[in-house]
């Protein structure tokens, strides 16, 4: 068992020790949690100062498992946690099935003190449902980005590293939080000391938080021929409502059969097969990350029937979407999920 609780911190722009204080929820990546603890404590190795403060929090202050199972004892819970500047939300697997009351509470609360309040990977599900994202903008974990905007289709969800709105930041995870933790050391300390701490743990380049995210199968990616990449677009476009193959031919300007040579050669598909292929993606998302019915999904992705959804998911992914729901369920939150997906 390991205590976090470091080196000392406060609020994302004053000159007194910043104080951060990172709520572990179930499953929560260890990667960016690390490393942002690590880019403070280097802040404070290459400085010869302490620059900062920081603690881990968890709901009740016990023990909290990490997604490859190294269990962290928080240093506090929610509940004599000391003061913070910045509350940092990490979540991972299964945080879109957070459904704490007292986590909720907790958020509103540091938020109506003027506590700045963050998100990594995840944890943007837990936000929203603390009600602290109406009128922001965000960002989530590209994988779950399909869900998020199909669950809260009000919120501005940006394809971006990081998003910083006002009082609320959020993250995508990963190495971004390293960028993000990073650009916190340059508006408190300075550019300089910032780039000694990248060189410190060997990261040359570091990012901003408009930099786009890598989403598997975006439309926007390097496709050579113009009429393929707009067709691509129009498929990523319309889901719910496929548009058949002769239309999108029509609208990019070029013919079917030369439409059907430019899948053939650049996705070694045909344009049925990769339409369905992508609508079978946006699919396996919300299986996943929601808890909308198979029925309801089978629509939102453009099937006319759940039965024939789920025989194209299952020849697509070797599972049916009501198997692979239950599979991942036993895996995102051990002895929480079963109960808020059955």
């Amino acid at each position: 068992m390991t205590s976090t609780q470091g080196c000392t911190s406060p609020d994302i722009n004053r000159r007194r020790k910043r104080v951060f204080g990172f709520l572990l929820l179930d499953q929560y990546p260890l990667l960016p949690v690390s490393g942002m603890i690590d880019i403070l404590r280097d802040a404070e190795y290459v400085t010869g100062r302490r620059n900062f403060e920081w603690f881990t929090i968890s709901a009740d202050g016990a023990e909290v498992a990490a997604m490859n199972h190294l269990r962290i004892r928080a240093d506090y819970s929610i509940e004599n946690t000391p003061a913070c500047d910045v509350v940092v939300v990490c979540a991972g697997l299964g945080g879109h099935l957070i459904d704490d009351d007292r986590v909720f509470r907790w958020l509103r609360k540091q938020y109506s003190d003027n506590v700045v309040v963050g998100s990594i990977a995840t944890g943007t599900w837990v936000l929203a449902k603390a009600g602290l994202l109406h009128d922001h903008k965000c960002t989530v974990h590209w994988e779950d980005i399909p869900a998020f905007e199909e669950t809260y289709p009000r919120i501005d969800v940006a394809r971006m590293l990081y998003v910083r709105d006002r009082q609320i930041f959020t993250c995508t995870g990963g190495t971004a939080a390293i960028d993000l933790f990073l650009q916190f050391v340059t508006e408190s300390l300075g550019a300089e000391v910032s780039s000694d701490v990248a060189r410190q743990i060997i990261h040359q380049s570091v990012r901003v938080g408009s930099d786009l995210l890598p989403i598997k199968d975006s439309p926007y990616l390097n496709i050579p021929n113009r009429a393929l990449h707009d067709a691509t677009v129009m498929m990523h476009d319309n889901l719910e409502n496929p548009v058949p193959i002769s239309d999108i031919a029509k609208r990019v300007g070029v013919s079917q059969k030369h439409l059907e040579r430019l899948f053939r050669s650049f996705f070694r598909s045909t344009p049925q097969l990769h339409y369905r292929t992508i609508r079978l993606d946006h699919a396996r998302a919300l299986v996943r990350l929601t808890k909308f019915e198979i029925w309801q999904i089978a629509i939102i992705a453009g099937f006319s029937s759940a039965q024939y959804f789920s025989r194209c998911y299952r020849s697509k992914f070797s599972i049916t979407p009501t198997e692979e729901r239950r599979m991942l369920v036993q895996y995102a939150i051990p002895g929480q999920a079963a109960a808020r997906l059955t």
